[in-house]
């Protein structure tokens, strides 16, 4: 049997935030490369020559709400999960009218979220509480 001594703060691992579930993380990169990917869209939309100001405004609301997604799973908010069900609701169902490689993305984009953010990791760590070992 082997002896640890207790750490320097003695109750350091209670008071410490628990880390990120994996596939919360993951979500979270999704949506920020979505977020990044948009704003280069809007950017590009903009200085293009044949740019179209409508495409350019739907590119920057989706890139403000991924970008929201992302900052609010991040942050931990309990309520962090339903606009990420929104939002790539809305990416499955806008990518259905292009029937190809997009389809497959949105849709398996809502399959991950609904996966991600449904498992038990996912919703204790969103909700804060916190199961005793």
């Amino acid at each position: 049997m082997v002896l640890r001594p207790p750490r320097a703060g003695g109750y350091d691992g209670v008071l410490r935030r628990p880390p990120m579930p994996g596939p919360v993380l993951a979500t979270v990169l999704a949506f920020a490369l979505l977020a990044l990917l948009f704003a280069l869209a809007t950017v590009h939309r903009l200085l293009a020559e044949d740019g179209s100001l409508g495409a350019a405004v739907f590119f920057a609301a989706m890139a403000l709400t991924c970008a929201f997604v992302a900052f609010s799973l991040s942050g931990r908010r309990p309520w962090a999960a339903y606009p990420a069900y929104a939002s790539s609701g809305l990416f499955a169902v806008a990518s259905l009218g292009m029937f190809g490689a997009i389809t497959i993305v949105g849709v398996g984009l809502l399959a991950w979220v609904l996966w991600a953010l449904n498992s038990r990791s996912a919703r204790e760590w969103l909700s804060g509480r916190h199961r005793l070992r």
